[in-house]
């Protein structure tokens, strides 16, 4: 077999070998990505994932459908998911860097059993949503999550100790925070911090402005804003808001210490907390 054609063949060879793998990618992308995608939550959230589908693009990303994580010895779900997408770039996917750029989540349910490696523990929160959104940037670093973005949560439900604690001052009763939208942007730094900046919660009772950082140790250190419209609250608190001049009440606060146990401080005169308890518990 002379040169030219050898080089022909061969060349031929490496060019079908490429066209069988560009079509496996782009016709038969859960047999490739699923084992991966498994793995890789599994691992980062300690437990074994669970989807019913899974499709690829190279515009849309990678879509799961009817996707659950169950934790190491659990029995219910630690997070389930009708529908998440994920965008990364692909060369980072298949290196082991996982750069996500975009994650979207359709009926988002986190339990209070859900972690995160390695030992960040998020057991004391709770999350419904019909919809999470994240922009930005988030990749693996050597031992945490380094970069940030921005993120809106729609129509759900937030539960958990430090929430819980809050209602708890406020007089409220129920499970939790029910919220029309949660918006904020983030920091995570390589040192286990989050750094939380502009969060925006508008709910049915009150909305809720904070700042601050949750680091890896379970700790917090946030000051936070209860605004309170006038339509929400109705006629006992007119005096209130004629004092203030403004249709909104505002009531600073903060939240720190322990996530399990936040201490909780308002930060305004004992007439006007006692009053705005009373407020809430129908007195």
């Amino acid at each position: 077999m002379s040169r030219k054609l050898l080089g022909i063949v061969i060349g031929g060879s490496i060019g079908g070998l490429f066209f069988v793998f560009a079509m496996v990618l782009l016709f038969s992308p859960g047999v490739f990505f699923k084992g991966m995608i498994k793995e890789w939550l599994g691992s980062t959230f300690g437990g074994r994932a669970r989807a019913e589908g899974v499709a690829f693009g190279w515009r849309k990303g990678i879509e799961l459908s009817d996707f659950v994580l169950l934790r190491k010895g659990g029995k219910s779900p630690a997070l389930k998911a009708r529908k998440i997408r994920l965008k990364c770039p692909l060369l980072s996917l298949l290196h082991g860097q996982y750069v996500l750029r975009l994650l979207e989540v359709s009926d988002l349910e986190v339990t209070k059993g859900l972690r995160a490696s390695p030992g960040i523990g998020v057991s004391t929160l709770g999350l419904k949503a019909s919809h999470l959104l994240f922009t930005g940037g988030l990749e693996r670093g050597s031992e945490w999550p380094i970069g940030g973005g921005h993120i809106i949560l729609k129509d759900g439900l937030l539960t958990g100790k430090p929430v819980s604690v809050l209602m708890e001052v406020l007089g409220q009763q129920g499970e939790g925070y029910a919220f029309e939208s949660i918006s904020t942007d983030f920091e995570a730094g390589g040192e286990g911090k989050i750094y939380l900046k502009d969060f925006l919660a508008r709910g049915a009772l009150f909305d809720l402005e904070l700042e601050g950082k949750v680091e890896a140790d379970q700790t917090m250190d946030c000051n936070a804003t209860i605004v309170i419209s006038k339509e929400k609250v109705g006629k006992k608190v007119q005096k209130l808001f004629s004092s203030s001049g403004t249709d909104a009440l505002r009531i600073p606060l903060s939240l720190r210490g322990d996530l399990s146990a936040p201490r909780v401080s308002i930060k305004t005169e004992s007439m006007i907390e006692e009053l705005f308890r009373g407020i809430f518990q129908g007195k």
